[in-house]
């Protein structure tokens, strides 16, 4: 039997959640405060990134002590009210 127009599904590719991340590396004595940006659907895969950027950035150290401070979704639209009259969002 062939499916009618009713009958197919339609799937949207949604677009990833942007997550800002904020995070203390610690290697040894020495440690820096980052904030960045990821894209994911899910924490895990975030958290994934994550692992991998900061592979890429301390490349030479073998151990690093790592504290997130903040992993949260970023809201698409931005509130207004922290802006009233003061500032342009």
């Amino acid at each position: 039997m062939t499916k009618t127009w009713e009958d197919i599904t339609w799937e949207e590719e949604k677009p990833l959640k942007e997550w800002v991340i904020e995070y203390v590396a610690k290697i040894g004595n020495e440690s820096s405060h980052h904030l960045t940006i990821l894209y994911g659907e899910e924490m895990e895969d975030v958290q994934r990134q994550l692992m991998h950027e900061l592979r890429t950035t301390y490349m030479e150290a073998s151990e690093i002590e790592v504290t997130v401070l903040r992993m949260e979704v970023i809201d698409s639209e931005p509130n207004a009210y922290h802006f009233a009259e003061e500032y342009t969002p």
